[in-house]
């Protein structure tokens, strides 16, 4: 277990959790500390007190994030509730898994059961592994469907291609799971290849088969970098003759941290080549406001922690109201990520968002799914219950009025 502490009174708590968890405690008191602990030890859990940080919060985060194996992390601060929120959201941005936020004097009963849950770390990833599943067909994607908020109603505008991996012994596996282990193996662009070629290929059959559909692919802040990408991406467009126009790149705000005029001239020569640019996870505090106007972007995803937090916070509500108008303004398309409840899906249209993503809808599907539940939109609802009253419902008056977020009801719970 990694500590990060500086009160003494919580150091004597978690070493006597340590203890009972039978796991060794390396401790660590500033970032120079964290980075020799981390060339030595790969602890699958940490312990972070993020009032020790001093100026070096985020470079914490992130050096645990970019270490082969990130630890589920549990954070305690004596800040109010309203800047831990921040912090937890501060970290989950940099990619760390946040298990738990508390407050002093620890709880050592609850941190125990917190921290044993994350204990047992699944064997490392290696690379054999990672080649015969990029050479057996062992990946395959799934298609999370983009929704449509128009005057008429909702549709199915698109799909978003996510990559699995049937592993023969571990089951299916995320790319949370696997994705650390293909970039420090150095195969990312072989796994960019196979979900670019798998994801544009099954978009031609649709449109073969009459289903117009815009297709949404995850691009990596490392292909960023790549000069040769575009160039390789028209080629591939072409072999199977599908329209750069219907493709779509989501870029994290990760990407931001890379060079700036490297980003400008990759990004410039896709948007020349008709491909969409959406900005993925806005509104988590790496993105400044100036790459809007500097960056080619089409689009802007607001990203899902900060859509969650309509639904107390009155602040959010005017904060996600005006990245819409921000966008619009700018001319750029805005989508609401993890739409889950009927009050975040209202929200969403009153606040003039243009589409939305999330569970409400439907989760990750197969390909073959993708073609039923298009075909079947406007009835699946009353047939299964799936969906039920989406498909119809009008944008009237009251929907896109500047209303606050309704009550929860019995229709807000997540389906």
């Amino acid at each position: 277990m990694l500590v990060l502490e500086r009160d003494a009174q919580s150091l004597a708590t978690l070493a006597a959790v340590a203890e009972v968890l039978g796991c060794d405690l390396a401790h660590a008191d500033s970032l120079e500390t964290l980075l020799q602990v981390l060339a030595v030890k790969r602890p699958s859990v940490a312990v972070l007190a993020v009032d020790s940080f001093e100026s070096s919060g985020l470079a914490i985060f992130q050096a645990l994030a970019d270490s082969s194996r990130p630890p589920a992390t549990f954070l305690v601060g004596s800040m109010e509730d309203r800047v831990l929120a921040s912090i937890k959201r501060a970290a989950e941005t940099c990619g760390l898994v946040i298990v738990g936020v508390g407050g002093r004097p620890l709880n050592p009963v609850a941190l125990e059961k917190i921290l044993a849950a994350h204990m047992t770390t699944p064997p490392p990833i290696e690379r054999q592994e990672l080649e015969q599943a990029l050479g057996h067909n062992e990946l395959s994607l799934q298609y999370q469907p983009k929704i449509a908020l128009t005057s008429a109603g909702l549709r199915i505008q698109g799909v978003e291609a996510l990559v699995r991996w049937q592993h023969p012994r571990k089951g299916l596996l995320h790319p949370r799971h696997f994705l650390h282990a293909i970039e420090e193996y150095e195969l990312l662009a072989a796994l960019t290849d196979f979900v670019m070629t798998d994801a544009i290929r099954q978009a031609g059959r649709w449109r073969t088969s009459g289903l117009d559909l815009e297709l949404v692919i995850n691009l990596s802040p490392r292909l960023v970098r790549d000069r040769g990408f575009p160039e390789r991406l028209a080629r591939l467009l072409l072999e199977f003759e599908f329209p750069p126009e219907r493709l779509v790149l989501d870029v994290t705000e990760a990407a931001a941290a890379v060079d700036r005029d490297l980003m400008f001239d990759v990004f410039t020569r896709l948007r020349i080549l008709g491909v969409g640019l959406s900005l993925d996870n806005f509104g988590t505090g790496l993105s400044s406001l100036t790459e809007l106007y500097r960056m080619p972007y089409s689009e802007i995803k607001v990203d899902r922690s900060l859509i969650a937090d309509v639904a107390r916070e009155r602040e959010a509500q005017l904060i996600v109201r005006a990245i819409a108008d921000l966008a619009h303004t700018l001319q750029l398309s805005v989508c609401a990520e993890g739409i889950e409840t009927r009050a975040m899906l209202e929200f969403a249209r009153s606040a003039g968002f243009d589409s939305a993503q999330g569970h409400l809808f439907s989760g990750p599907v197969h390909a073959g799914e993708i073609e039923q539940l298009v075909r079947a939109w406007p009835a699946l609802g009353t047939a299964t219950g799936r969906w039920r009253g989406m498909q119809t419902l009008p944008m009237d008056s009251a929907a896109t009025s500047r209303s606050p977020l309704p009550p929860a009801g019995p229709e807000s719970k997540a389906s």
